[in-house]
């Protein structure tokens, strides 16, 4: 008669060990299965009410888009995240679909955070998740062009492929979204963004996205070389639409962007390096001077967004340039619908919409 076999602690850990692997690969796979499935259910369902859904056309989502890099190590992008997109929701029905640009392990906690948003109000969270490293790589002939004259100086943070990535987002993204909204996540909105989109309904024919001025002093003194060689050139001036351009919100009209040969000739070296030339421009700012320069020069690709759609609070330049210049570009009067807590300043706690000077 075979002896039975003796138990010991080693054959008994072992199977609780691989048990205990094998349930939690289980959990991990479930929740972003879960994530993956609510996102696709959620392109063909309205979640405007958890409990009351309804058929919406993927035409009729507002499609935001926003890049979450490194959220996993930092809390001030998880704040400004939760914040931006609590404010878009607390002033909208409307359906909205998130896209969302960001790194392996930013995923599950940017999914956590933006789920309790949706959730604070009644809403099913509509997200999409994007491999930005992968969407880099796919487009870096472009990128690398870009990053060539719009990163003349290491400005830290800059050198990210993510501050040269939304000028070929027509190309990046798949053709079935035709509008972008693309926001910074420092951001909160006093209306409802449905108004915003609804700016894509007054570009004019060669318009293929639609941006705010900057609201400092900043390409004054990036095209100072330019100005003096030009005495009299409303370049970088605080004249309407020759202050340059901030990418905290920005409209992407996808299609147009893919079906304009002026706008796509310029992801050209040879014609970059020439505008910067012409306009004696060393950029550093990635998308932002990418979107500027070519302003200057075409500025019939660009539908201009009031201020008031993108109301920066930084004042640094102030002590740069003097109150009285930097006033004349940090002015923006009027109604208020989103404010911008660009460089180191911070949104009010409490703020109801009414007018900022």
């Amino acid at each position: 008669m075979a002896d039975k076999p003796k138990f010991t602690i080693r054959n008994f850990l072992i199977p609780c060990l691989l048990i205990s692997t094998l349930m939690f690969n289980l959990a991990v796979f479930y929740r972003n299965h879960y994530v993956h499935v609510e996102s696709e259910l959620c392109n063909v369902v309205a979640c405007n009410n958890v409990n009351n859904a309804t058929k919406v056309a993927w035409d009729d989502y507002i499609h935001v888009a926003f890049f979450a890099k490194y959220a996993y190590k930092n809390m001030k992008i998880i704040r400004g995240m939760a914040g931006m997109f609590d404010s878009i929701l607390d002033n909208t029905d409307s359906p909205i679909q998130l896209h969302v640009l960001l790194d392996f392990f930013s995923r599950q906690r940017t999914a956590r955070t933006l789920r309790q948003v949706a959730r604070s109000f009644h809403r099913r969270l509509n997200i999409t998740f994007y491999d930005v490293k992968e969407m880099a790589a796919q487009n870096q002939e472009s990128i690398s062009i870009i990053k060539k004259h719009f990163f003349s100086k290491d400005v830290g943070r800059y050198n990210d492929d993510i501050f040269f990535l939304t000028e070929v987002f027509h190309d990046a993204f798949p053709k079935r979204i035709k509008r972008l909204v693309f926001l910074d996540v420092d951001l909160k909105f006093l209306t409802d963004i449905k108004f915003l989109h609804d700016q894509f309904d007054k570009f004019q024919p060669q318009n293929v996205l639609a941006i705010g001025p900057d609201l400092q002093p900043q390409y004054r003194e990036d095209f100072a070389k330019f100005r003096k060689l030009n005495p009299g050139t409303v370049v970088g001036s605080s004249r309407p639409g020759s202050q340059g351009f901030n990418t905290g919100v920005v409209l992407f009209d996808l299609d147009r962007m893919r079906n304009s040969k002026l706008y796509n000739s310029l992801l050209n070296d040879t014609l970059l390096g020439n505008l910067c030339k012409r306009y004696e421009f060393e950029g550093y700012l990635g998308h932002q001077d990418f979107y500027t320069l070519t302003g200057m020069e075409y500025p019939e690709l660009y539908y201009r967004l009031d201020c008031s759609w993108n109301r920066q609070l930084d004042v640094g330049w102030k002590n740069v340039v003097g109150g009285e210049i930097f006033d004349l570009y940090h002015q923006c009067s009027g109604k208020i619908n989103v404010l911008h807590a660009n460089g180191d300043s911070m949104l009010p706690k409490e703020l109801k919409n009414k007018l900022l000077m």
